[in-house]
């Protein structure tokens, strides 16, 4: 399957294949198990230039396109969906924020560092009045004096012992008007709160925390794009997102369906050889023609994503349905490890937590329905351009 990848692409599938299996998968279940991701395994990745893979050449990185960002998301979730979630944040989401809506100097100032892994970027965006839903936001940018003054808290931002978070935040502007705006902060500023990292069901290891934002005095060059603005106009690093978010979800369920197979062509069960019980082999069955399905859905978007054609609303489509999908097929095929697959030591109950928390992070599924649902009544949507 993907016999159309160029030679660049599958070279980098196979550097994140083989880089999953001697660098992530001996480090998956203590990621898991300890809540934290060894600095070593982070300096690696960015040796080996996954942090960069997706940021531009002119600014450190190697201008890859999203189909292989989607590509290694899924390689490396195949070994750590958490991990790979977090890494999808660093490699895709902040700095293509930072790349479409940062002056010459921001991106210069940000993104080599983001690149080489000096320098983590986090994205904060939720919450606690409305989750994703902008709307209902309270932190906000205010005008004060000839700078500008940050208040409010945000939830469950991914990596929150990042060294520069990307606010998402109400923004209002010298002239009265209200928007929504970017807001680039040093974590080592005045103000900044960074609460207690959460214990999670799973995609553990991601630094998950809740940032309070107490007076935060912001420069003009600290607004990323119009400070009106900047919040919405960066969309295509949001649909490069979530399509790569749904590339660990593929990658999780894969990961899981790989180790099931070797365990059940090794055990016997009622005297007879495991992979002969015939609702055996139809859930294995059932389980690969999902993620088949899934594989060509995402690529497929993936693609008309780098050439600018993907139709309103399919990130959503590729986020909600295959994250929906990864987590029934983890929760089937644990179930035939049976009493061992609860138990921690197996290590693959991760795989089933790990996915649920995936229909919940980077956007709910019902979120994605939401939009889904919008666009097929309302027609609300363009085609997607890429974030480039």
């Amino acid at each position: 399957m993907l016999d159309w990848l160029n030679d660049d692409q599958r070279a980098l599938r196979d550097m994140a294949q083989a880089f999953a299996v001697k660098e992530v998968e001996p480090l998956a279940v203590q990621i898991d198990r300890e809540e934290h991701t060894p600095d070593a395994l982070i300096a690696k990745a960015a040796e080996v230039g996954l942090f960069g893979l997706y940021t531009s050449a002119d600014y450190g990185g190697s201008g890859a396109d999203l189909v292989s960002a989607c590509l290694v998301s899924e390689e490396i979730a195949k070994a750590s969906p958490a991990f790979a979630g977090a890494l999808t944040v660093q490699m895709v989401l902040s700095p293509r924020t930072v790349e479409l809506l940062g002056t010459a100097e921001q991106k210069q100032r940000l993104l080599p560092a983001s690149a080489s892994g000096e320098r983590v970027i986090a994205y904060s965006q939720s919450e606690p009045a409305g989750a994703a839903n902008v709307a209902s936001h309270l932190t906000k940018l205010t005008p004060d004096g000839n700078g500008w003054r940050l208040d409010g808290a945000k939830l469950y931002c991914t990596q929150a012992n990042a060294k520069v978070v990307l606010v998402m935040c109400k923004t209002h502007g010298r002239d009265g008007k209200e928007g929504y705006g970017c807001i680039a902060v040093d974590m080592d500023r005045a103000g900044v709160e960074i609460l207690p990292y959460e214990h999670k069901l799973g995609w553990r290891g991601t630094n998950t925390g809740s940032i309070n934002y107490n007076n935060i005095r912001i420069e003009d060059d600290d607004i990323l794009g119009d400070v009106l603005t900047g919040g919405f106009s960066h969309r295509p690093a949001n649909h490069a997102n979530v399509l790569a978010h749904a590339a660990t979800s593929l990658g999780c369920a894969q990961g899981m369906l790989d180790k099931t197979l070797d365990y059940v062509k090794e055990r016997r069960l009622y005297g007879r050889d495991m992979a002969e019980l015939q609702p055996i082999s139809y859930w294995l069955a059932e389980a690969h023609a999902k993620l088949v399905a899934g594989r060509a859905l995402l690529y497929a978007n993936a693609r008309a994503f780098d050439a600018g054609a993907m139709e309103p609303a399919m990130g959503s489509v590729c986020k909600a349905w295959i994250g929906d999908t990864a987590f029934e097929v983890c929760a089937k095929l644990l179930q035939m490890w049976g009493g061992s697959g609860i138990m921690d030591a197996t290590g693959v109950n991760r795989y089933m937590r790990d996915a649920k928390a995936k229909c919940m992070a980077e956007g709910a599924s019902e979120m994605h329905y939401a939009i889904i649902a919008n666009q097929l009544l309302h027609g609300v949507g363009s085609l997607v351009r890429p974030a480039g």
